[in-house]
């Protein structure tokens, strides 16, 4: 077995590269023509509400949406939809050329740096804004109510309501047969991909990280098993052997480290579930 396989270095390198695109920003701004301006603000309210509530300006004067002509609020879109596409989880980006190959210097060398590197991105994974640690945490655990709000009149628009995967779509009776409908579902569409690229970027980077810390402490953990089982036989050969075999610590030493071995993939998800959980009542 390629020892780089073993230790994940490849994915690893690829999560890496993705470090910049964990963050859930609370406003994205976008530029037009004759001084307009389109604003996105993303809130995380109380009862798991997420509020992406969306203005725009003319002139630094608030304006409805229907008071903009459709190519403007179509430009617009446009605008943000490069936004969000370049967002776009890391399984998307495999097959293009701007991943770095794994530098070729000492496997070892690779693993040491790599493993350094990492318990520092755990670090800063589970310390991540109170906001992003909450959303986190709901997903997995409970559900969020996603909306879109126009913020000229503080109108509700449409509601996603998200249990992990599961995705239930409610719009406004008001806008059933608003002409500006399918604009603003595009606008709520949009929104909703960006929460998901969001929290897939942010989960593929825990649990594949997780992967690699679990690879990294299990791997040293059967080795010092070894080394300790060796010990233990040459010990024997220089003293009892029976004695040593029929000690306690022995087996006591041994299933201690088979149980670790065994629970450590659900002791490190159950502490990042911990990390997340300790800020969603702040």
């Amino acid at each position: 077995m390629n020892i780089s396989n073993l230790f994940l270095i490849s994915e690893f390198t690829q999560i890496l590269n993705l470090f910049g695109k964990t963050n859930f920003l609370s406003k994205y701004q976008f530029d037009g023509v004759d001084d307009l301006r389109f604003v996105i603000d993303g809130k995380l309210h109380k009862n798991n509400d997420i509020v992406f509530t969306f203005n725009l300006y003319e002139r630094n004067k608030k304006v409805d949406i229907k008071d903009i002509s459709v190519l403007h609020v179509l430009n617009f879109l446009d605008k943000f939809t490069v936004y969000v596409e370049k967002l776009a989880p890391f399984k998307q980006d495999l097959q293009t050329p701007r991943i770095p190959e794994i530098p070729k210097i000492s496997k070892y060398q690779t693993i040491l740096n790599s493993s350094k590197t990492l318990l520092s991105l755990m670090k800063t994974i589970i310390n991540q804004s109170d906001t992003s640690r909450k959303i986190l945490y709901l997903y997995m655990n409970k559900s969020l109510n996603i909306y879109t709000v126009n913020g000229f009149n503080n109108v509700s628009i449409s509601r996603t309501i998200v249990r992990s995967f599961d995705r239930i779509n409610i719009i406004s009776g008001e806008f059933i047969n608003n002409k500006n409908i399918e604009i603003l579902m595009n606008l709520h569409n949009l929104n909703i991909v960006l929460l998901n690229y969001f929290l897939q970027n942010n989960l593929s980077l825990i649990f594949h990280s997780l992967a690699v810390v679990i690879t990294i402490v299990r791997t040293i953990l059967i080795m010092a098993w070894i080394i300790y089982n060796i010990g233990s036989a040459i010990s024997g050969f220089s003293y009892d052997t029976v004695s040593i075999l029929n000690s306690s610590l022995f087996y006591i030493i041994n299933l201690v480290f088979l149980a670790v071995w065994i629970l450590s993939p659900r002791i490190a998800i159950a502490m990042i579930k911990l990390r997340m959980k300790a800020g969603l009542n702040r």
